[in-house]
């Protein structure tokens, strides 16, 4: 149990710091892509370039540069994660309401009032979306890291489990790590039920 514990603390952490990593990155890209559409243009093949590299190839390198703990882990959670939240906030920035939009823009608010008072709003569910996605990936991501680099973690127990036959402790690890993926999934959900319902009222 207490193995069990510490591996699975390993996990969550990675991905939990992973993910912070990457919905700033795609917050801060996603509202530079809503501000210059021109720039969103010139920059979508480096995004597709970016989200097509294989993580299997990508984290060998990262871990020659990172070592084998807990920063080749952020780094691959960040990497798997970022694409999803990138484009769900990009999808909420451009959907805002446009008569609200115009009518700020008659009474000579600037764009970042328009974003602000307009165009967060609107985006906070697509938000939630990618979170929901990006979640289970990070779960996924951090997990993949560890079998990959031998560092600690449920991913390494599973395989450590698997090749000592310790069909217990496998079945465990994989039922923690099911167990946390839904665990961010219905935390996410609670999180946008509230903030939204905040946001209504």
């Amino acid at each position: 149990g207490k193995v069990l514990w510490n591996q699975a603390s390993f996990t969550v952490t990675a991905a939990g710091l992973g993910l912070a990593v990457s919905t700033a990155f795609a917050t801060t890209i996603a509202v530079a892509f809503a501000m210059s559409p021109r720039l969103a243009q010139a920059s979508l093949p480096v995004v597709v370039a970016f989200r097509s590299a294989p993580v299997a190839a990508v984290a060998p390198i990262i871990m020659l540069f990172l070592g084998r703990g807990m920063g080749t882990s952020i780094a691959v959670v960040t990497i798997v994660s970022f694409f999803p939240l990138l484009v769900n906030l990009s999808r909420g920035l451009v959907a805002a309401d446009r008569n609200a939009a115009e009518l700020l823009h008659v009474y000579g608010a600037s764009r970042w009032q328009q974003l602000r008072y307009v165009r967060a709003p609107y985006a906070l569910p697509y938000l939630f979306t990618g979170l929901r996605i990006a979640g289970a990936a990070a779960i996924l991501g951090a997990m993949l890291s560890e079998w990959i680099t031998g560092s600690r973690g449920l991913g390494n127990l599973i395989l450590d489990a698997g090749e000592m036959r310790e069909t217990e402790l496998l079945w465990a690890a994989v039922l923690t790590s099911v167990a946390i993926a839904l665990g961010v999934f219905w935390a996410t959900s609670a999180g946008e039920r509230r903030v939204l319902h905040w946001r209504r009222t």
